[in-house]
């Protein structure tokens, strides 16, 4: 195991891989808890779910080396962190390290790459879902797909019970088969929307920074110890001025949308779930999108 990360620890598949089961509870107890979901967690067992007779337990070991199994079918290389909050909700982000893959802002340098982030839980406080997304190099922060293009492309991944997770995996092997043959329209599809953001320059990227928030409701902290649109400036600003990366000291939609994302990635900031902070950045990339 390693260090705590976003509410998460970091860890190896192995560690998410541990023995589990679905037993009957000893105790007399209502419906709902007469089921308890139960796993060996460092050579001890732990309870990990109190649940009734019609839940479905599915195995990390049905998911998540079956997302591996399926990208070295293909012969697709990736790199992947895993991890996963008090052994019960679970994270795999599948970045893709083919070069076909990845892409470069217009007139920059800065790179972003594809990313496959899978999720699951033993507790139901996380669905399983598998979910496309960018990964960019400059912040190591997840991008979420636009809206229209994860509908249009079919990059999203949910089932609820053993038979429909397992269907989607066999979904997931035929969806990297269409978008490695037709990378070129989905990337060019998705890119489109990100180069939008990147060709819209910003006067005044404090204001357009304070309006995105409050579309978006990103709470403002303001008082002697932090203030949140100053933390998104810093970083937009750092972001501009870094010498090699192409912007040249002025601020466009796309750095502006990178600063809210990683604020809303931080750690020291956000102690919310993954899937909750994708909800956040979804919300603020279709706003940047619809309203310059």
């Amino acid at each position: 195991m390693a260090k705590t990360k976003r509410g998460t620890t970091i860890c190896t598949l192995d560690d998410l891989t541990f023995p589990v089961e679905l037993i009957d509870n000893p105790n007399k107890t209502n419906r709902e808890y007469s089921k308890i979901v139960t796993g060996i967690v460092e050579g001890e067992e732990m309870d990990l779910n109190y649940c009734s007779p019609i839940y479905e337990l599915v195995p990390n070991e049905m998911i998540f080396p079956k997302v591996e199994e399926i990208f070295n079918q293909h012969g697709i290389a990736f790199s992947v962190q895993y991890s996963h909050t008090q052994n019960a909700r679970f994270y795999g982000n599948y970045i893709i390290e083919d070069p076909r893959f990845g892409y470069k802002m217009a007139g920059t340098n800065d790179v972003i790459k594809f990313i496959w982030n899978f999720q699951h839980s033993y507790n139901g406080l996380t669905k399983y879902k598998g979910v496309a997304g960018f990964y960019r190099l400059i912040c190591t922060n997840g991008l979420v797909v636009p809206v229209q293009e994860m509908n249009d492309y079919n990059l999203v991944l949910e089932g609820k019970h053993t038979a429909s997770i397992l269907r989607s995996l066999e979904e997931f092997s035929q969806i990297l088969v269409n978008v490695t043959n037709n990378l070129g329209v989905v990337k060019t599809a998705i890119t489109a929307k990100y180069e939008t953001l990147g060709g819209r320059w910003v006067a005044k990227p404090e204001d357009r920074v304070k309006e995105v928030l409050a579309a978006s409701k990103i709470a403002i902290i303001e008082n002697s110890k932090f203030n949140t649109v100053n933390d998104i400036m810093n970083t937009v600003m750092s972001e501009a001025k870094q010498t090699g990366l192409g912007y040249n000291g002025r601020v466009n939609d796309w750095l502006i949308y990178n600063g809210i994302n990683q604020y809303v990635n931080n750690d020291d900031r956000n102690i919310a779930a993954p899937e909750k902070r994708r909800e956040t950045d979804s919300k603020v990339l279709e706003y940047m999108l619809e309203y310059a």
